[in-house]
């Protein structure tokens, strides 16, 4: 959890601040929450957090759409790029980075 504070703190995707103006709330916070959550539930509440996440992802991608005028495609990968973070798993630390890494960089001509 320190090597994702730090890399937040260093460097932050776009998704990452994206969704900290939809949420209100700091990533690091939000996936530290989601974490000891999803670390505590049992199989039956994994499957209700799982849903609920689809559920915000979807909304997520909606408000990119919707408020910041993003290209379906766009807000298609800054959502995804967030589902296990969400999720409070620890590979969507380098799902983040890839998707943040790839989309931040303006395309070559």
């Amino acid at each position: 959890m320190a090597e994702l504070e730090a890399y937040i703190q260093e460097r932050r995707p776009r998704s990452f601040e994206l969704y900290e103006e939809y949420s209100q709330r700091t990533i690091a916070d939000t996936i530290r929450i989601r974490r000891e959550n999803f670390d505590k539930a049992d199989l039956k509440d994994k499957r209700e957090l799982q849903t609920k996440v689809e559920r915000e992802i979807k909304n997520f991608r909606t408000w990119l759409k919707e408020t910041k005028n993003l290209e379906p495609t766009t807000a298609h990968h800054y959502s995804a790029s967030l589902k296990s973070l969400l999720l409070g798993l620890p590979a969507g630390v380098q799902v983040a980075r890839l998707f943040g890494t790839i989309l931040d960089k303006p395309a070559k001509k």
